[in-house]
């Protein structure tokens, strides 16, 4: 009878132990769909173009986790549900933050450092990209806002997820020795 008895205070205390642990870790996450608008970098007489279908977003927490990946639509669009940890520098804000690659066809690829998540507490984020058309006649390199790191670590971070992610590079010839950039297409 003790044995029983033991075992199930045991068992209970267990049972809530993880089920504060579990409330506590939910405590500490921001949901939020973001939404991130793709569109050509503006031209020098300062004219942008229309939206970008089919450019690849990916979304990274910051453990450098993937938290989704998704296509844009004819308006440029793409809307991608994540749940990421709070960010304790902000104790008045329920909010976190992730970073957000795009590429597409014909352009050079965009990475956003520290996108906010829920700043306004409307489980709402939103980030608008804008992307350089490739030139093949010249150096192209990934662009990259909200980050002060060395372009070559971007670089190497860039081709750790486009090759996690399955991407394939862009059909596009280059000058000699220029590698494309990454495309929005998955290896097959």
């Amino acid at each position: 009878m003790n044995k029983i008895c033991i075992t199930t205070i045991l068992s209970t205390f267990i049972f809530f132990s993880s089920s504060h642990l579990a409330l506590a870790e939910k405590l500490n996450e921001v949901s939020a769909t973001l939404t991130v608008q793709v569109s050509p970098a503006a031209d020098p007489s300062g004219e942008s173009g229309q939206p970008i279908k089919g450019a690849r977003i990916i979304v990274i927490n910051s453990l450098g986790k993937v938290l989704g990946t998704e296509l844009t639509d004819s308006k440029g669009i793409a809307k991608i549900n994540v749940t990421v940890m709070k960010d304790p520098r902000f104790s008045k804000k329920q909010m976190g933050e992730v970073t957000v690659i795009a590429v597409a066809n014909g352009y050079n690829e965009q990475i956003d450092f520290s996108v906010p998540i829920n700043e306004f507490n409307d489980h709402m984020a939103k980030d608008s990209v804008s992307l350089l058309i490739v030139d093949p006649k010249r150096r192209n390199e990934p662009q990259f806002t909200n980050g002060s790191y060395h372009r070559l670590t971007v670089f190497e971070m860039l081709d750790d997820y486009a090759k996690q992610i399955g991407l394939s590079k862009q059909n596009i010839t280059m000058d000699a020795g220029v590698e494309p950039p990454w495309g929005p297409n998955l290896k097959k």
